[in-house]
């Protein structure tokens, strides 16, 4: 017992340790499969952002066979381009700040851009700027620029405007079965420039960490869980501008897996501790059985099933002083000797086993002893003289009917008689009786061996 329990406090503890790195392999896998998917993210995002860029430059490079970019030809060309809810405009910035748009309504020195200054630029993406009209019903939008050049000199800039709103809505990415956020922010002023994730939030310092907003200022890389909400914030820098981008995802989709990996790992712990704890219950009941078997054949009597003489001891230290009431009967098989020599011992056994099956019949096995090789003791309780007596001619009438005779000694127990006194005289009336039946056959007993 003591074994299988160590043996199972060990097994317990190495799947407790198990189930520990098992879940934190898992929560590992998870933060990589984080990182990965925002790397997926902003690689989606750039591509859309390259393929606009891609397109503006041949669109600039037909453009610029043209002298007049304010030209019908020019705003015609213009058209071409395929304007959605995400591209909301294309025109042209040219050198004396006109902005030539798409389907006519040219801007003449307008005061949200300056040529100049987008020209220094090159190619690039603004930040979040005003509308050029204030008709227009957002509040601010981005600009993609690319330059228009003629014999090696920028003469315009030509630009897309883009819907920060509609940028967040068409460019989600498709990652955690797209319940992921994603945030583009411009590390030169913290500012969101396209936010899917929180609009209260409008700079890095309304995060309310500022480990993070440090990190994302720098452009880092990393992830960490917010305090209040509980998600999980992956981010890293982008290659587009000065750009950093953020994808928040709920807990329970980041270890979704880890989450089902300890809803399996619970239920095979659940499963081995019922079975473990089954075997231990096995194991003791076997015990317990094993004990009960060993210590049933270390008191019961081979040969005639009856309780054997370290039994009949055990018993006797238990009656010592509750022996009032008690009747002790003292039994021998007469002629076991002359059996066992004219027919052998397999013919005295089965005498044996006959008077104890009548002993045991009419007292019942829990009472009777074979305490030597004939020798049997009966003890009774709450029974009168009389009645012992009666008891004992039916054992002797059964024994007879095989032709086997006993002889049999009876003590009720005295107030001031103890145990052993009791069982003396008991054994001295047995010998008394076996006397008498010796007589009458003609035969004597001396010194309780046969002659």
């Amino acid at each position: 017992m003591l074994s299988t329990l160590v043996l199972f406090v060990c097994i317990a503890v190495i799947s407790i340790l198990l189930t520990i790195r098992i879940d934190y392999l898992t929560k590992e896998q998870c933060y990589e499969f984080l990182t990965f998917s925002t790397e997926e993210a902003c690689g989606n995002i750039e591509n859309n952002f390259t393929s606009d860029r891609i397109s503006l430059r041949v669109l600039s490079r037909i453009i610029a066979q043209h002298d007049d970019l304010t030209s019908g030809e020019v705003n015609k060309i213009l058209t071409a381009y395929d304007v959605s809810s995400l591209i909301s405009n294309v025109a042209i910035l040219t050198a004396d700040n006109t902005v030539v748009q798409i389907r006519g309504g040219n801007i003449e020195n307008n005061t949200v851009m300056d040529f100049e200054e987008e020209k220094s630029l090159g190619e690039h993406i603004s930040g979040l700027q005003t509308p050029l009209s204030s008709s227009s019903s957002n509040n601010t939008l981005m600009r993609s620029f690319v330059p228009i050049k003629k014999l090696g000199k920028i003469v315009g800039m030509l630009f897309l405007e883009m819907n920060s709103e509609a940028i967040a809505n068409s460019w989600s990415p498709e990652i955690y079965d797209n319940s992921a956020s994603f945030c583009i922010i411009d590390r030169a002023t913290g500012d969101f420039l396209v936010n899917s994730w929180d609009e209260n939030m409008k700079n890095v310092s309304d995060l309310g960490s500022d480990s993070l907003s440090e990190d994302l200022l720098g452009g880092k890389t990393g992830f960490v869980q917010m305090d209040v909400t509980g998600e999980f914030v992956s981010y890293m820098p982008m290659e587009i501008e000065s750009w950093e981008i953020i994808v928040a995802v709920g807990e329970e989709d980041v270890f979704s897996s880890a989450n089902e990996m300890r809803k399996s790992m619970a239920m095979f712990l659940t499963a081995g501790a019922i079975l473990l704890f089954a075997y231990l219950l096995w194991i003791m009941y076997s015990n317990r059985r094993s004990i009960a078997n060993t210590e049933k054949q270390a008191n019961i009597d081979v040969l005639t099933g009856l309780q054997n003489r370290n039994r009949y001891e055990i018993y006797c230290k238990k009656l010592e002083g509750r022996n009032k009431g008690v009747a002790c009967i003292y039994i021998d098989a007469n002629g076991l000797h002359e059996i066992n020599n004219t027919m052998g011992h397999l013919a005295g056994d089965q005498m044996l086993r006959f008077i104890a099956d009548s002993l045991k019949s009419v007292f019942g096995e829990d009472t009777v002893y074979r305490i030597g090789g004939d020798e049997f003791v009966v003890f009774q309780k709450k029974k009168t003289q009389t009645e012992l007596e009666s008891l004992l001619e039916k054992v002797h009438s059964e024994v007879e009917k095989n032709d086997y005779h006993v002889s049999s000694g009876l003590c009720v127990c005295e107030s001031d008689m103890s145990v052993n006194d009791m069982i003396k005289t008991a054994e001295k009336r047995m010998y008394e009786a076996k006397r008498r039946y010796y007589e009458s056959i003609g035969r004597q007993v001396r010194n309780n061996v046969e002659e």
